[in-house]
């Protein structure tokens, strides 16, 4: 009876990782069309009020300063920026004396209580804005001088912003970018395209402050706050519009060990929230599609998860192999397509530590593990550090290997000794 069940999971573990992958391939197809919308009378909207909104934590201090001088160089009016600081006493002190000026519309104050994380921090500064319109940046976040008097000229609730890499060096910055651009494109204009569900992006968002005082402000202590008001905000039948020709320009991690923690951490927020978003189903077809958007750091690994527990358990299970490789064809099938349509810039590295800090992420975040908030380093660092949860998971799989060698599992002792030597020699 086990062993009927594990080959069931096999089949629809691999059906909704294969469509997944699938409808975006559909969503990238689709948005080779040109997007078209309009922003509107500029001189009804120029006196609209703006806040900018950025939280920090051990952020460098050179990256502050750079955001302070370009968000002042904004040419719009009146607009004000808030910049809150959880950061330790001695560090805000660092920043303070590297910025050596702070115009008269900007606020740059450390929070008296670092509680809430990152949107607890949010509200602070939400209770300390006044403006029509709240825009919410991250710290690295870099925009041109247009940036406001194009959204002034919105007459959306709520608006997610195209973001751009700027700068990539490293090899894994060059290939996020390349990801990235393929995202922007498949999973925000596509979609808005077809008039699907759009998520709050809390690296370029903006919002009504009406609208956002309504549906209670962000969520205190959730990893994914940005995520779980985009899902609050569809439940409150608020729509999120998509515009792609206002541009937020960003930085990608700089290392394998940077995108591993920074992928972990958006899988452990999706994990974090699969009760939540579950109420999205009662919404329709768009509300299907939206919990699945939500939930895709878990999609993504699903099949791998079941793939690895059939073979290292093949001594008790004794799956017929037949199904096992079945079950791979419309995951070789759907990323074949996907590869040929997208010619995504891929190394395996990359690739593998994706899908594997997905996994570890999501498995952590269902489990409510303690989580450690780690910020994605905005300089290059020299030495790559050693990503210890990969090395584990390599050395689990080599165990599994030996004991099923044990019981002349041949097969599967070589399928897991495989998967072990690409975690260990990553």
């Amino acid at each position: 009876m086990i062993r009927e069940i594990f080959e069931i999971l096999l089949f629809i573990s691999s059906s909704i990782t294969s469509l997944w992958i699938l409808l975006q391939a559909f969503y990238y197809k689709v948005s080779n069309e040109n997007l078209v919308q309009g922003l509107g009378n500029d001189r009804k909207n120029s006196n609209k009020k703006i806040d900018i909104i950025v939280a920090i934590k051990d952020e460098n201090e050179r990256t502050i300063k750079e955001l302070i001088d370009n968000l002042s160089e904004l040419n719009y009016r009146p607009y004000r920026v808030i910049i809150i600081s959880d950061d330790s006493l001695k560090n805000f002190e660092k920043i303070m004396k590297v910025v050596d000026r702070i115009p008269e519309n900007f606020v740059l104050i450390r929070r008296p209580e670092n509680r809430g994380r990152k949107a607890g921090a949010l509200n602070f500064a939400f209770n300390l804005s006044d403006g029509e319109l709240l825009v919410f940046l991250d710290a690295e976040a870099r925009v041109e001088k247009n940036f406001l008097r194009k959204i002034s000229k919105l007459n959306y609730d709520a608006a997610a912003f195209r973001l751009k890499v700027r700068d990539p060096v490293t090899p894994v910055q060059k290939i996020y970018s390349h990801t990235n651009e393929f995202v922007m494109n498949a999973l925000f204009k596509a979609r808005e395209k077809l008039g699907l569900i759009i998520f709050a992006n809390g690296s370029a968002f903006a919002i009504r402050r009406d609208i956002l005082r309504k549906v209670g402000g962000w969520k205190e202590n959730s990893v994914a706050e940005d995520l779980e008001l985009g899902i609050r905000l569809a439940l409150n039948g608020i729509r999120v519009k998509y515009v792609d020709d206002i541009i937020v320009y960003t930085l990608a991690p700089y290392t394998l060990t940077d995108l591993y923690n920074q992928i972990k951490r958006w899988a452990y927020g999706s994990a974090e929230l699969l009760a939540y978003s579950m109420r999205l189903l009662k919404l329709g077809v768009k509300g299907i599609e939206g919990f699945i958007y939500s939930q895709q750091w878990g999609i993504y690994p699903l099949y791998l998860l079941v793939f690895l527990i059939v073979i290292s358990l093949q001594f008790i299970l004794n799956v017929n192999y037949l199904y096992v490789f079945s079950s791979l064809v419309p995951i070789l099938v759907s990323n074949g397509i996907y590869i040929t349509l997208i010619k995504p810039k891929d190394d395996y590295r990359s690739g593998i530590v994706t899908i594997i800090a997905s996994l570890i992420g999501y498995i952590q975040g269902a489990l409510k593990v303690k989580f450690k908030w780690k910020v994605t380093p905005k300089n290059p660092i020299i030495k790559e550090e050693e990503i210890l949860s990969i090395r584990i998971l390599g050395v689990i799989l080599a165990i599994m290997a030996y004991v099923n060698s044990l019981f002349n599992n041949t097969l599967s002792s070589l399928l897991l000794i495989l998967f072990s030597i690409i975690l260990l020699v990553l």
